[in-house]
């Protein structure tokens, strides 16, 4: 239950990955939420449904928010136009707020300030779209005439929209390290970082460090590991990266999440990426939208 608990707690009190106005924030409704420890876990391999079950979890417990509809697909004449993440009524305003849920990474792999110089890990997500996406689709839906009567007709009309965004920055190894911090107006001035560097470095990295490493499953890409959780994880061994490191046979040979822990504390964490992903992501930030 630590991972829960922890990840929980996370979600209300880690910064917001984006710069957001006070109307759009929904710090006002995560600063009445509490942590309980009944969250009940439903299996996934996606870190996006579990984000909204974290989120759902914290709903359901609050007292003065009432759940109306999760995962809304709005569907009219067998078109799907989109989807509303959560709908909840807040009892003190008397208000129907529209919540958009975002939990995101991204790897800096241009200049850093336009959010088009970010791809995430899959290479598919690149900054820019998603928050393009974000703000002229899904928090635009209860302003579509079409989708405000299919909403009426359900009795549901929305009084405001709220976003919710959380995720990591990773920057690469030297800028990390020298606190070369270059990122887009768009993103918090508090958002959360991280560093990427190839298999190659990262294992002279470890070489020259007190720092244990492990590798970092997506389940544990949220909050940061517990010391009971190290035990969980697979170490790093940097001999073997180092020797290994250009061979495609070798295991490690694809982009993976690591930390580094000291005295079961958690101290860093980050992506190693091939030769072969940073070529395609590099690539990738060329490409229009």
């Amino acid at each position: 239950m630590t991972r829960y608990h922890n990840d929980l707690t996370w979600m209300l009190k880690s910064p917001e990955l984006l710069e957001l106005n006070s109307e759009l924030s929904i710090r006002d409704l995560t600063h009445r939420m509490k942590v309980s420890n009944n969250f009940n876990y439903k299996a996934t391999h996606r870190l996006g449904v579990y984000f909204e079950q974290l989120w759902q979890h914290l709903v359901y417990s609050c007292e003065s928010l009432e759940v109306l509809e999760h995962n809304l697909q709005v569907i009219i004449d067998k078109h799907t136009l989109g989807e509303f993440d959560s709908i909840i009524k807040d009892k003190e305003s008397q208000k129907n707020i529209h919540c958009e849920l975002a939990v995101k990474f991204y790897l800096k792999v241009g200049e850093g300030r336009s959010l088009s110089d970010w791809v995430g890990p899959n290479l598919r997500d690149r900054f820019d779209n998603k928050y393009d996406r974000l703000f002229e689709h899904q928090l635009a839906l209860s302003k579509n005439e079409l989708i405000k009567q299919w909403l009426a007709d359900r009795n549901i009309n929305i009084d405001a929209i709220k976003l919710l965004t959380k995720g990591r920055l990773f920057y690469p190894l030297d800028d990390y390290m020298n606190d070369d911090f270059r990122y887009p107006c768009e993103v918090s001035t508090k958002h959360l970082k991280g560093f990427w560097t190839s298999w190659e470095d990262f294992a002279h990295l470890q070489l020259s460090s007190s720092i244990d490493w492990y590798l970092l499953p997506k389940r544990y890409w949220l909050s940061k590991i517990a010391p009971e959780e190290v035990e969980e994880l697979r170490p790093l061994d940097n001999k073997a990266i180092l020797i290994h490191g250009h061979n495609e046979r070798y295991m490690f040979q694809r982009i993976q999440q690591v930390v580094g822990v000291r005295s079961g504390t958690e101290i860093m964490r980050g992506f190693v990426v091939t030769s072969e992903w940073l070529q395609k992501a590099k690539a990738r930030i060329k490409t229009p939208s």
